[in-house]
Protein backbone atom coordinates (compact mmCIF):
# COMPACT_ATOMS: atom_id res chain seq x y z
CA UNK A 1 0.00 0.00 0.00
CA UNK A 2 1.80 3.30 -0.65
CA UNK A 3 1.82 6.32 1.39
CA UNK A 4 -1.18 8.10 -1.11
CA UNK A 5 -3.63 4.99 -0.32
CA UNK A 6 -2.83 5.22 3.60
CA UNK A 7 -5.70 6.65 5.71
CA UNK A 8 -5.23 10.27 7.98
CA UNK A 9 -4.49 10.18 11.29
CA UNK A 10 -8.25 11.29 11.66
CA UNK A 11 -9.61 9.11 9.52
CA UNK A 12 -7.58 6.07 11.82
CA UNK A 13 -9.38 7.45 15.11
CA UNK A 14 -12.68 8.19 13.76
CA UNK A 15 -12.44 4.63 12.64
CA UNK A 16 -11.34 3.62 15.55
CA UNK A 17 -13.56 5.06 17.84
CA UNK A 18 -16.71 3.85 15.61
CA UNK A 19 -15.83 0.12 16.13
CA UNK A 20 -15.34 0.48 19.84
CA UNK A 21 -19.10 2.26 19.84
CA UNK A 22 -20.28 -0.50 17.77
CA UNK A 23 -18.84 -3.42 19.61
CA UNK A 24 -20.19 -2.18 23.15
CA UNK A 25 -16.73 -1.83 24.66
CA UNK A 26 -17.42 2.25 25.24
CA UNK A 27 -21.17 1.18 27.23
CA UNK A 28 -18.85 -1.20 29.04
CA UNK A 29 -16.09 1.31 29.62
CA UNK A 30 -18.57 4.07 30.76
CA UNK A 31 -19.66 1.66 33.80
CA UNK A 32 -16.11 0.74 34.47
CA UNK A 33 -15.20 4.37 35.48
CA UNK A 34 -19.02 5.02 37.13
CA UNK A 35 -18.79 2.24 38.78
CA UNK A 36 -14.53 2.52 39.55
CA UNK A 37 -15.83 6.64 40.83
CA UNK A 38 -18.99 5.39 42.71
CA UNK A 39 -16.65 2.45 44.73
CA UNK A 40 -13.78 4.46 45.15
CA UNK A 41 -14.86 7.91 45.35
CA UNK A 42 -13.58 11.37 43.19
CA UNK A 43 -10.21 10.80 41.72
CA UNK A 44 -7.70 11.78 38.94
CA UNK A 45 -7.81 9.84 35.39
CA UNK A 46 -4.43 8.54 36.18
CA UNK A 47 -6.04 6.72 38.63
CA UNK A 48 -8.58 5.42 36.80
CA UNK A 49 -6.49 3.92 34.61
CA UNK A 50 -4.75 1.98 37.73
CA UNK A 51 -8.41 1.28 39.02
CA UNK A 52 -10.19 0.20 35.56
CA UNK A 53 -6.84 -1.24 34.25
CA UNK A 54 -8.01 0.75 30.96
CA UNK A 55 -5.51 2.42 28.95
CA UNK A 56 -5.27 6.20 29.84
CA UNK A 57 -6.54 7.13 26.46
CA UNK A 58 -9.44 4.97 26.90
CA UNK A 59 -10.10 6.63 30.17
CA UNK A 60 -9.45 10.18 28.67
CA UNK A 61 -11.65 9.41 26.18
CA UNK A 62 -14.98 7.85 28.39
CA UNK A 63 -14.09 10.74 30.81
CA UNK A 64 -15.04 13.41 28.00
CA UNK A 65 -18.56 11.87 26.99
CA UNK A 66 -19.43 11.19 30.86
CA UNK A 67 -18.31 14.86 31.68
CA UNK A 68 -20.62 16.18 28.46
CA UNK A 69 -23.75 14.35 29.24
CA UNK A 70 -23.38 15.41 33.14
CA UNK A 71 -22.51 11.95 34.68
CA UNK A 72 -19.62 13.38 35.72
CA UNK A 73 -18.18 16.73 36.71
CA UNK A 74 -14.63 18.25 37.83
CA UNK A 75 -14.72 19.16 41.54
CA UNK A 76 -11.15 19.93 41.68
CA UNK A 77 -7.07 19.38 41.04
CA UNK A 78 -4.26 17.70 42.52
CA UNK A 79 -0.88 17.77 42.01
CA UNK A 80 2.08 18.70 40.28
CA UNK A 81 1.26 19.13 37.31
CA UNK A 82 -2.59 19.59 38.34
CA UNK A 83 -4.47 17.10 37.25
CA UNK A 84 -8.55 17.36 37.49
CA UNK A 85 -10.13 15.49 40.08
CA UNK A 86 -13.55 13.86 38.40
CA UNK A 87 -16.41 12.82 40.80
CA UNK A 88 -19.92 10.96 39.66
CA UNK A 89 -23.31 13.21 39.74
CA UNK A 90 -25.90 10.72 40.88
CA UNK A 91 -29.03 11.24 38.46
CA UNK A 92 -31.20 13.36 41.19
CA UNK A 93 -28.50 15.61 41.29
CA UNK A 94 -28.08 16.47 37.48
CA UNK A 95 -30.41 19.27 38.15
CA UNK A 96 -28.51 20.55 40.99
CA UNK A 97 -26.14 23.21 41.22
CA UNK A 98 -22.31 22.07 41.12
CA UNK A 99 -21.42 23.58 44.23
CA UNK A 100 -23.27 20.89 46.45
CA UNK A 101 -20.99 18.90 45.42
CA UNK A 102 -18.19 20.20 46.65
CA UNK A 103 -19.41 19.98 50.25
CA UNK A 104 -18.73 16.17 50.10
CA UNK A 105 -15.33 16.28 49.15
CA UNK A 106 -12.40 16.94 51.58
CA UNK A 107 -9.52 15.66 49.14
CA UNK A 108 -9.40 18.29 46.77
CA UNK A 109 -6.65 20.90 46.86
CA UNK A 110 -8.10 24.64 45.91
CA UNK A 111 -6.38 26.37 42.88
Amino acid sequence: MTALMQPAGREVSREGYDDVRRSGRQARQHQQVLDAIRQGGPCTRQRLSELTGLALSSICGRCRELLDTGQLTVIGTAGKPARQILAYVPEEANDAPRGDLLDDCTEVAQP
